[in-house]
C-alpha cells in the first residue's frame, strides 16, 4: 500500500507544475510546435521507432499519433524509412531539420525555466535540486 501522505503530495505536485512550468513554457512554445509534437520528436532522439513503437511510448492510439507524424512529415522533421528486416513495416526517424529545431526549442524552454527560477534565493535552489534529483531517480522506479 503506497503512503498516503506521498501520494496526496503528488497528485497536488502535478497541476502545481503544469502550472508554474509546462503551461508558461508550452505557450511560448505554441507557434513552434504543440508538447505533443516536441515529445514525439524527443522519443525520436533516442531511436527509430514503428508507428506501434511510437503510440505505445507516448502513450496514445496509433489514429491519434498519425495526424502528428503526418504534419511532422511535411514540415521535414520527421522522415519515413522501410525497416530493413520487414519491408511491411515503416520506421520513423528525426531528420537533422528535427534534431535543430528540438534544440532550439530547448534551448529556449531551458531560458524561460531559469529565469522562474532567478526568483529563489542559494537555499532554495540547492534545496530544489536535491529533490528534483531524488523525484527524478524515484520516478524513474515506477513502471
Amino acid at each position: 500500500m503506497a503512503d498516503q501522505n506521498s501520494t496526496e503530495l503528488l497528485f497536488q505536485l502535478i497541476p502545481l507544475l503544469d502550472k508554474k512550468f509546462v503551461r508558461p513554457v508550452s505557450f511560448q512554445m505554441k507557434p513552434l510546435l504543440s508538447p505533443l509534437q516536441i515529445h514525439v520528436l524527443t522519443v525520436l532522439t533516442a531511436k527509430k521507432a514503428t508507428m506501434t513503437e511510437l503510440a505505445a511510448e507516448i502513450v496514445i492510439s496509433k489514429q491519434q499519433l498519425t495526424p502528428i507524424i503526418d504534419k511532422l512529415f511535411t514540415e521535414g522533421l520527421v522522415q519515413r524509412e522501410d525497416d530493413e528486416a520487414d519491408r511491411r513495416m515503416i520506421r520513423i526517424s528525426i531528420t537533422d531539420a528535427g534534431l535543430k529545431l528540438l534544440k532550439s526549442i530547448k534551448e529556449k524552454a531551458l531560458s524561460i525555466l531559469s529565469d522562474k527560477l532567478e526568483h529563489l534565493n542559494r537555499q532554495d535552489l540547492s534545496c530544489l535540486s536535491g529533490a528534483l534529483t531524488d523525484l527524478h531517480r524515484i520516478v524513474n522506479k515506477l513502471p
